[in-house]
């Protein structure tokens, strides 16, 4: 009995198929030549600028005089503020303006101290408003007077300089105020404070608004 072997024949690809097989190809190598490629990206830039930044100044100014920096800490001198052959109880008052000079608004407190051998025997007012003076030498009566309210009365002054007006006193911008200040020589002023003198200053100590 013969055997009959059976032979597969192998079909050949339909058209469509060797088409869709060349499109793949393609498509492989055009995004591989792609991938290598260059591109340009686009850019912009904006910029924005401030306006001008400065600093503001702290300036107290007393009796009209030290404005600027250049006098920051300065002194002036009120030559009238003075009274020779002085007894017990006799007093003078003056008055000056305290003004901010400056840009911003500021506070101040007062200290003060004293030289010479009728320190000890003298007291100070600190008052506002303005002064006045009356009676005379010959009679022994002089006093010296302040028309506002006192901000510290009858200090004593030494060598060291202390607080005379410790609460803080705000001045605007442009703003002035007068302050008074009587020198009396205490009525009770020792005997041995005959033929001495003395001389006092006052400082006026200013800080921004909002300092401590």
């Amino acid at each position: 009995m013969s055997s009959h072997r059976r032979t597969r024949t192998r079909r050949p690809r339909s058209g469509r198929l060797r088409a869709v097989a060349s499109l793949g190809a393609v498509g492989f190598l055009a995004l591989g030549l792609g991938a290598q490629g260059t591109f340009a990206f686009w850019t912009d830039q904006a910029t924005v600028t401030t306006g001008s930044f400065s600093s503001g100044t702290l300036d107290i100014t007393l009796n009209g005089q030290l404005a600027g920096a250049a006098n920051n800490g300065g002194t002036t001198t009120l030559p009238s503020f003075a009274l020779s052959n002085m007894v017990p109880g006799e007093s003078q008052a003056i008055a000056f303006p305290v003004a901010n000079n400056g840009s911003v608004g500021l506070t101040y407190t007062v200290n003060g101290s004293a030289t010479g051998g009728l320190a000890p025997g003298m007291q100070f007012t600190v008052a506002t408003g303005t002064a006045g003076n009356t009676g005379t030498a010959a009679n022994g009566n002089r006093t010296g007077t302040c028309s506002g309210g006192n901000l510290a009365s009858n200090q004593v002054l030494n060598g060291t300089p202390s607080s005379v007006v410790g609460t803080a006193r705000s001045l605007a911008v442009a703003a002035q105020e007068s302050i008074c200040v009587i020198a009396r020589l205490d009525p009770q002023a020792a005997n041995d404070l005959q033929g001495k003198t003395m001389t006092a200053s006052l400082i006026f100590n200013a800080k921004q608004v909002g300092a401590p």
